[in-house]
């Protein structure tokens, strides 16, 4: 089992995906893998980006506590 399949098992994929990318011939499943955590990290990315153009509108002192409420 390739690393960036492992990785999307710790991640949390449904087992199905999981069972899908695993039917795969090995190279192919890797190729997935990879993908698919490539998508996950720039996800994450745009997420964040998002997330800090929303707080730009809260005023300075109040940003903590809000990012902090809304976000955990």
């Amino acid at each position: 089992m390739s690393d960036s399949i492992s990785t999307l098992k710790a991640k949390g994929l449904p087992a199905d995906a999981l069972a899908f990318i695993e039917s795969l011939p090995a190279d192919q499943g890797s190729q997935l893998a990879d993908a698919v955590l490539a998508a996950v990290a720039t996800k994450d990315t745009r997420v964040e980006k998002a997330m800090n153009n929303a707080l730009n509108v809260v005023p300075g002192p109040f940003r903590r506590p809000v990012k902090k409420m809304l976000f955990g």
